[in-house]
């Protein structure tokens, strides 16, 4: 079988990896990686235990395991994790997958695929020509060719902006490690993400939130970041499901696939994709080496699937601004809780099993608000 992967960033290069490794002959069509992209870099210590290969990324990332979280009326806390996170440079690490894809033996041309078309196989048309191919993979994010092909375009209720800067690393945003800065006025976050040798600062809320983020993001920078000097600005439109049935589509069919961005597979809170880029190629790899591409319907959908639907159902809950003013509240006076919070937004917690791990963190949690609050005049 010939498998034309259509993308060559986290999803395209680690699906050739992953079928490389299998011996089964794949190309790779992309004329732009890697490159910087609009994103914040971050990868959870979650992602790095499913993928080891993370860990094998030389340089090019900042440990952190600590994050200011700042709620909408700017009351702020600062959580913990008890494990490390990573934040990296895209061009570094979608240049390393690809490299570690050829090196397995994947074919990269670096060509864009102008238009795609059906016959006894699929027809690929570049600048150099048609190729042809028995399986086609859409791995090109948001705006993918081949999701246009093959099913419909996302819809605008289902696109979330996301405008930022590269700013200089400077000593008062090393020693911040990570923030997140929940919009007043509509769902989002500004982020801060310091990396190996300069920061992201962005903003990620639905199109209908553009004027409130883009006014967030100026306060942010210019309450924790004035000093730095921005190098570049940005702005893009990525997937995020918020409309019912958004995860119900397939995202394969007769001679087609689509993973990461290209097959809608992000948090629909926080907007992580890398752990889904390489979640849905490893799935997709091992559909295709069993010999029946379309398991892998079945297999995301059992894998994560039910993950992301219910963090779909949980996103107008989160953003509540009552429920993100108590919760930052709660995290600037328990630990407990604090870890919880950033549990989900690495997740490590995933939005099924949000409740119950509330549930079970109930007592330790009230514990510690209550030694936090009471003071020893009250006592």
């Amino acid at each position: 079988m010939d498998v034309a992967i259509i993308g060559g960033g986290p999803a395209g290069s680690y699906l050739a990896y992953c079928l490389s490794r299998e011996g089964i002959g794949v190309t790779v069509y992309d004329d732009s990686h890697p490159r910087e992209k609009p994103c914040g870099g971050g990868i959870s210590s979650f992602a790095m235990r499913k993928f080891p290969i993370i860990c094998g990324m030389p340089g090019d990332k900042a440990p952190g395991k600590r994050m200011t979280i700042v709620s909408p009326s700017g009351r702020e806390a600062v959580i913990e994790s008890p494990r490390e996170d990573y934040c990296v440079s895209r061009r570094a690490f979608d240049g390393y997958l690809l490299r570690k894809a050829v090196d397995e033996g994947a074919t990269l041309k670096r060509e864009r695929v102008t238009g795609i078309a059906r016959g006894r196989a699929w027809k690929l048309r570049t600048a150099k020509g048609v190729r042809e191919a028995d399986l086609i993979v859409g791995a090109d994010g948001v705006n993918s060719i081949v999701r246009r092909h093959v099913a419909a375009p996302f819809r605008k209720e289902d696109l979330c902006f996301c405008y930022g800067c590269f700013t200089e690393l400077t000593r008062e945003l090393d020693e911040l490690e990570g923030l997140m800065k929940f919009l007043d006025g509509t769902a989002g976050y500004v982020w801060i993400f310091p990396r190996a040798e300069d920061c992201s600062i962005g903003v990620g809320s639905g199109i209908e939130g553009i004027g409130i983020a883009r006014r967030e993001l100026e306060a942010v920078i210019g309450r924790y970041a004035s000093g730095a000097r921005v190098l570049s600005r940005w702005g893009a439109l990525i997937p995020m499901g918020r409309t019912p049935g958004f995860f119900g589509g397939s995202a394969v069919g007769d001679g087609w696939m689509l993973v990461g961005d290209a097959a809608g597979h992000v948090n629909p809170i926080t907007g992580e994709g890398i752990l889904y880029a390489l979640w849905s190629a490893s799935l997709a790899s091992e559909a295709i080496a069993s010999g029946d591409p379309a398991l892998y319907d079945s297999l995301w959908r059992r894998e994560y699937g039910r993950d992301l639907a219910e963090g779909l159902r949980m996103r107008s809950r989160f953003y509540d601004r009552r429920s993100l003013e108590l919760a930052v509240r709660l995290a600037g006076r328990s630990p407990a809780f604090g870890r919880l919070v950033y549990g989900m937004i690495d997740n490590e917690i995933s939005g099924g099993s949000y409740w119950r791990a509330l549930i079970g963190s109930v007592p330790r949690c009230l514990a510690e608000f209550i030694a936090a609050t009471v003071t020893p005049q009250g006592l």
